[in-house]
């Protein structure tokens, strides 16, 4: 199979998990630690001023947004999955939720701050970079981004990468893949999905923090804060 029909098929089958885990999002998986994620959303809050727009993209079931309307912020969710965006919406009536995912952003100069938190690690490489650039076009000048970047073990990324090519799969370093299709269709059986087998049924890819960082020079913006923890690489970046 070529590349990129396999990329169409991997982005479809995200959209059909989160869409079936949806149900279970405010039970299990709205729970993992975040100490990290709350620090830095407070960094970013902290950089803006009142009463803006902001953006909350691949906001899922909308688990932060509470936050930005607490600080006294209009904000707009997009979502690829319409089953997670309407427990967001259940959550959150004063957010407003469209249908939209990030490869398709066509923003321009809305936003005084944007966030994407838990979402960038299902882009594929070919995207990472455009998406980057979306962000600053949604941005007003000197507006704020704080995205977040999943890590992981490079050895685990190299063996994940020789399982998947050993199978045929049109992979690069840093997609794990190699037991996608398997825990895809159990989890699509279940009712309720333990999170360990959600997490292998979906497309994961991790650049690297020097990646992520030449892409952002690349995008037009630049780092204010980074920090590591709750296993991630945090950022909060301002369009040039």
């Amino acid at each position: 199979m070529e590349r990129a029909e396999w990329l169409k098929q991997m982005r479809g089958k995200a959209e059909k998990l989160y869409d079936h885990l949806s149900p279970q999002y405010w039970v299990e998986f709205g729970l993992y630690p975040d100490e990290t994620h709350r620090e830095y959303l407070r960094k970013f809050l902290e950089r803006l001023a009142p009463h803006g727009s902001l953006l909350s993209a691949g906001c899922g079931a909308g688990r932060y947004d509470g936050k930005l309307l607490a600080a006294g912020h209009r904000v707009l969710g997009i979502d690829q999955s319409e089953g997670m965006l309407e427990r967001a919406r259940q959550h959150f009536p004063a957010v407003h939720y469209r249908k939209l995912g990030l490869q398709e952003m066509d923003f321009w100069e809305e936003f005084e701050g944007a966030i994407c938190l838990d979402a960038l690690e299902h882009v594929c490489p070919e995207d990472y970079p455009g998406i980057l650039r979306r962000f600053r076009e949604a941005l007003k000048p000197d507006g704020l981004l704080y995205f977040t970047l999943d890590l992981a073990d490079a050895n685990q990324l190299q063996a994940a990468y020789q399982r998947a090519k050993a199978r045929g799969l049109p992979v690069v370093l840093g997609e794990v893949v190699d037991e996608l299709d398997a825990a895809y269709e159990k989890s699509l059986g279940m009712l309720l999905v333990p999170g360990q087998l959600a997490d292998k049924a979906v497309y994961h890819y991790y650049p690297g923090v020097e990646r992520v960082r030449i892409w952002i020079e690349q995008a037009g913006l630049a780092i204010e804060a980074e920090g590591t923890g709750d296993g991630y690489e945090h950022f909060v970046v301002r369009r040039n």
